[in-house]
């Protein structure tokens, strides 16, 4: 990758909605070629143009990161089930003993018990942990600093 494509990406994630003349601006890269680097990632290294939300300002004060071992017929149905659920931030297909990895949102930690309960009945699942998010202390951060991105050679 070129340093004129991490400086962009560094940028984008310190804040997507900036102007690219702003962009411009702090990294001396022709706006027309900010934009061309943009249209040509967009599907590939940039995925998706999104925000970072505070649950809790909107009523959901209960986050929980779920390690779940699940019996080996059921784990296409379980990934199934994690792809739809309205909960889920975000889930990830992990190793050493465990399957899956969840990030959910929920209101309160009797929503929480429910979806686990749910769970349980539905899937044949070995092991389960449940970790409550007490404090986000960093989140997204990796890249999002344009003068600490790191070129290599």
């Amino acid at each position: 990758m070129k340093k004129t494509d991490l400086l962009i990406i560094s940028s984008l994630r310190q804040n997507a909605r900036e102007k690219l003349t702003e962009i411009s601006k702090k990294t001396r890269i022709p706006v027309s070629t900010i934009f061309d680097r943009i249209k040509m990632h967009e599907g590939s290294i940039i995925r998706k143009h999104t925000a970072l939300v505070d649950f809790g300002k909107l009523g959901y004060n209960t986050r929980a990161n779920i390690i779940l071992k699940i019996s080996k017929g059921d784990r296409e149905a379980m990934r199934e089930f994690l792809m739809k659920h309205n909960s889920i931030n975000s889930a990830f297909k992990i190793n050493n003993g465990y399957d899956f990895l969840i990030e959910a949102v929920f209101a309160n930690i009797k929503e929480v018990e429910d979806f686990t309960d749910l769970l349980e009945e539905k899937f044949s699942i070995k092991a389960k942990q449940v970790f409550y998010i007490i404090d986000e202390l960093k989140k997204e951060d990796f890249l999002s600093n344009p003068a600490l991105v790191s070129f290599g050679n």
